[in-house]
This record gives C-alpha cells, structure tokens and sequence, in this order.
C-alpha cells in the first residue's frame, strides 16, 4: 500500500505542481500584450492548479503515515510542510488576487494602461511568482533528497 500510495503522490504532484509554478508567468505575459480577459485567465488557471496540489498533499501524508522509514518530525519533512503551505496560500490566494486586480485595471482602461502603473503591476506579479518557484523548489528538493533520511 505504502509503494501505491508513494507513486500516486509523485504522479499527481508532476501533474500539478509544474503548472502550479508556472501558470503565473501565462498572467505576466498577458500583461505585456495588455490583456484584460487572459489575465483572468491565468489567474484562474493559477488558482486551480495550486489547489489541486493539494490532492498530492494529501496522498504525501498518507504516504507518510504507512512509511516506517519517515515521521512527520523529520526536519526535512517539517520545513518542506511550511513552505509548502506558504506556496499554497501565496498561488491559490495572493497570486490570483493580483493578477484579478490587474486584469480589472487593464479592462476598466480598456487596453492602454499608464507605463509606471504597468511596470508596478508587472514587478509584482514577477516578484510573487518568483518566490512561488523558489518555494516549490526547495519542496521539491526536500522531497527528493531527504536529508538526513
């Protein structure tokens, strides 16, 4: 059970963690073209696949609770959790919300939006999704290395 459980976690988190990184950078792009409606676009797609990675979480911490080898107060698993969960919250909450906000500015002005107010914007989004990746990452490499495992 614990194999099945550990493949199904690996698999789902491929599946929606890549995209989950990713997705803000559709919204960025967007933005450059000064598009209202795929700003909006991505910032849903940002925070569905952020949810979603929650379905991997789960499977990990029932992986977890039929491992032998692994606890949850391992220091690798502890920190890779909190940066886990500060991703979740930083792309399901806080990335979507920007890049809605954005998306209003760039209808409401139907296109043509004041350069400073833009470069503010775009600074943001790239700064947000940008700490987005670190923080996937190092899961990531948390996951796959356990140190001290």
């Amino acid at each position: 059970m614990h194999t099945l459980l550990s493949v199904l976690h690996v698999l789902l988190a491929v599946a929606f963690v890549g995209p989950a990184m990713l997705t803000p950078w559709l919204g960025e792009r967007a933005l450059r073209e000064r598009d209202g409606d795929r700003v909006h676009r991505a910032g849903r797609r940002c925070m569905a696949f952020n949810a979603l990675t929650l379905v991997a979480a789960l499977l990990g911490v029932l992986t977890m609770t039929t491992s032998e080898r692994y606890s949850f107060a391992d220091p690798w698993v502890i920190i890779a959790s909190t940066l886990y969960a500060v991703a979740v919250v930083n792309g399901s909450a806080v990335i979507p919300g920007v890049l809605a906000r954005i998306g209003k500015d760039l209808q409401d002005a139907h296109g043509t939006m004041d350069g400073e107010l833009l470069e503010q914007h775009r600074g943001r989004l790239l700064a947000l999704s940008g700490l987005n990746i670190v923080f996937y990452s190092v899961v990531v490499i948390l996951m796959a290395w356990r140190p001290g495992a």
